[in-house]
């Protein structure tokens, strides 16, 4: 009888023992798991500074569309896209769009409203159009300098060996450095000249 007791207290020892060893060995491979899982998040911050899921949302531009545009509304783009993605992703522009009223190449940034305007609403002061039809020194042939008031053969000549040493105008009045372009011949021809 003494036997059987020490048999079937034998016997729960060893069931004991052997569930205290499973508890143990499940509770270190959890922990080598979670050790693991840290480690892999500390290299990625440490290679990237900023953890995938941050990251993530860094890569991407968020940009209001509107105006003249088929689908007004909020978009999300990506990085170094250009003002023309972002009309695209609102559906393009509508018929009744100045489209010309906006730069189309410019990069987006985030946060920014992306407005399309109407027509009517973008105008052209009346400064920039003069400027737009006179005669842009930085680039005119020698034909096209002949045609200013007081500008001959050899003046448009020298204009334009000016242009070759100097490199372009960066000011209209800078046409007086040249030998034989006084300020009566400048006065002349100054609102009839550009530089862009």
């Amino acid at each position: 009888m003494k036997r059987e007791k020490m048999k079937y207290i034998g016997i729960a020892l060893i069931f004991l023992l052997c569930g205290v060893y499973y508890l143990c060995t499940q509770h270190n491979s959890e922990t080598d798991v979670f050790q693991v899982q840290t480690t892999e998040e500390t290299e990625e911050i440490e290679m990237t500074g900023v953890p995938k899921e941050e990251e993530t949302k860094e890569q991407q531009l968020i940009v209001h569309v509107c105006g003249a545009v088929v689908n007004p509304g909020v978009y999300t783009m990506k990085p170094e896209e250009r003002v023309y993605q972002a009309i695209l992703a609102a559906g393009g522009t509508l018929p009744e769009a100045a489209a010309d009223g906006l730069n189309q190449a410019g990069i987006l940034e985030d946060g920014m409203q992306l407005y399309v305007p109407y027509q009517g609403e973008v105008t052209v002061s009346t400064e920039e159009s003069s400027l737009e039809t006179g005669v842009n020194i930085n680039v005119a042939t020698k034909e096209e300098l002949m045609t200013l008031p007081g500008i001959g053969e050899s003046k448009a000549e020298a204009i334009i060996a000016y242009r070759q040493e100097h490199g372009d105008f960066q000011r209209i009045e800078d046409l007086t450095n040249i030998s034989g372009i006084k300020s009566g011949v400048y006065e002349k021809i100054k609102e009839q000249i550009r530089i862009r």
